[in-house]
């Protein structure tokens, strides 16, 4: 097992020598919960605890703007879609919300064959469907791209498609879900409709998970570090330790090929290379 060294740029609360993104003094970091890179349009989003939630800069690591004060209780996840929508899940307020990228609110879910309960992440298949981690229902809801109820999977447990709290997803090529199964120290993996497919495990806690070409990276936020998974699931490298991250949560990467790292507990964003050592 390797130890990557890191080529890391952070982005916190004060000034520091190799600083990527450029916050102004006036936006009050909270603790970072998720990064988000727009690929198509060279927009980074960072979503925090602080008085103006979501942040977004551009591909050189500017400030663009910000939004959202007041509007969430504990903003927890972020995602961008195929045609630009902020998605963020408030797992406070028991809500999925959808924004333009200036900020303007399109739509709402609260519901999804039931009340939404916790929900702590969202993913999006191929055809636009959407997979939400309905951690307080301790279920995967699968809906429509219009929102319409279609399916759902899981209880508490430990068992095979059981959660103990289903806290991220990410979803590949072939629109399998994969689950960070937060506290059963597990990823779970899906079919598209719910079947049960494998589990991985020898990370320890997963708190946030990204896919990136065929390979998972799994963030570990109580021994902080990030671990590289192949594609039968077995770890390849193994990245940091508490010298480097402050309970390392969501992920994204860039098209050139960078890994960004959105810390809890550190109240930044950490930028490393993907590849190579």
């Amino acid at each position: 097992m390797t130890y990557l060294r890191l080529a890391v740029f952070a982005f916190a609360a004060t000034a520091s020598a190799g600083e990527f993104l450029n916050l102004p003094d006036k936006v009050e970091v909270g603790p970072m919960s998720a990064v988000r890179v727009d690929r198509s349009r060279g927009i980074i989003y960072v979503l925090h605890r602080g008085k103006i939630p979501l942040v977004w800069f551009d591909a050189q690591g500017n400030y663009a703007g910000g939004w959202g004060g007041g509007q969430f209780k504990v903003p927890h996840g972020l995602r961008i879609d195929k045609r630009g929508f902020v998605w963020i899940t408030d797992n406070g307020n028991n809500t999925v919300q959808r924004f333009e990228p200036t900020g303007s609110l399109v739509e709402t879910l609260k519901e999804a064959n039931g009340p939404l309960k916790a929900p702590d992440d969202i993913v999006f298949a191929s055809n636009g469907d959407m997979y939400i981690a309905d951690t307080g229902n301790s279920r995967i809801v699968h809906l429509s791209p219009q929102g319409k109820f279609l399916s759902q999977w899981g209880k508490k447990g430990k068992g095979p498609g059981e959660f103990a709290t289903a806290h991220s997803l990410e979803i590949d090529s072939r629109d399998r879900i994969y689950v960070g199964d937060r506290n059963n120290n597990r990823v779970q993996i899906f079919a598209p409709d719910g079947k049960f497919v494998e589990e991985w495990t020898g990370f320890g806690n997963p708190f946030g998970i990204l896919l990136y070409k065929d390979h998972l990276f799994v963030a570990e936020g109580e021994i902080h570090k990030v671990f590289e998974l192949d594609k039968t699931g077995k770890i390849v490298r193994t990245i940091g330790g508490p010298d480097v991250f402050k309970l390392p949560h969501f992920m994204d990467y860039t098209r050139d090929g960078a890994l960004y790292v959105a810390e809890v507990d550190g109240k930044r964003v950490q930028k490393l290379p993907l590849e190579g050592q």
